[in-house]
């Protein structure tokens, strides 16, 4: 009895969920209000310059903190774009810029520092959107080690072989929602380059596995 209510409870949650899509995709007014996109003008100007989509951004922030610039995980990490301490001083001193903690919770400053820190990421990893979000969750060094014993091949087609159930998680989800938010806003430009850009990321189909990365940043001790 309790696996038959339960059941019966998702097929419910799911038919809900099913019409909420349904409305997003076909009314980009509902849609944009379950998806909004707060900062948007520091965000295009930020990925400008790092060659990354800003509705990647949106996304990424979309889960790692639902746009609070106040919140703080239970590990430490801060901010809209949730930077560790470390990670944002990292950042922030390879820009030549000041750091001092509370710059993760002015949205402009974390913004700058977590999306130069996200398109880093992209270069380290050939532009392939899959990693640099496996990375941005884990760690770059942790995904590297994954690839290289072969443990995932860091194609789409694979994220179900990511071994941390966190970063699996975490990558499934920013993905989903960036879908929604390619969807909902067009880019800055007009013309959506976003697939050739970051790595060929055009959902549903594969990313094509990781490429080649620069091993010349494992001088960076993060």
């Amino acid at each position: 009895m309790f696996y038959l209510l339960l059941s019966r409870r998702l097929v419910r949650r799911a038919i809900i969920i099913l019409l909420l899509l349904a409305l997003v995709f076909t009314y980009k007014d509902v849609g944009r209000f379950f998806f909004p996109f707060p900062y948007r003008e520091i965000i295009e100007e930020k990925a400008e310059n790092t060659g990354v989509d800003p509705r990647l951004v949106a996304a990424l922030i979309y889960v790692e903190s639902k746009f609070n610039h106040l919140a703080v995980s239970k590990k430490g990490a801060a901010g809209l774009m949730q930077l560790m301490p470390e990670t944002g001083e990292w950042a922030a001193r390879q820009q030549g810029m000041d750091f001092v903690h509370d710059h993760l919770f002015e949205p402009k400053k974390n913004l700058e520092l977590g999306i130069w820190y996200l398109g880093y990421l992209h270069q380290v990893f050939a532009g392939e959107t899959i990693l640099a979000l496996a990375a941005y969750n884990a760690g770059w060094p942790k995904v590297r080690q994954w690839l290289d014993a072969g443990r995932w091949q860091g194609s789409y087609g694979d994220l179900h072989k990511i071994p941390y159930p966190e970063t699996r998680q975490y990558v499934t989800r920013v993905l989903r929602i960036y879908y929604c938010y390619r969807h909902l806003y067009s880019p800055a430009g007009g013309e959506d380059g976003a697939e050739n850009r970051l790595g060929g990321v055009g959902l549903p189909k594969e990313s094509g596995g990781y490429g080649i990365y620069d091993r010349t940043d494992e001088r960076v001790g993060l």
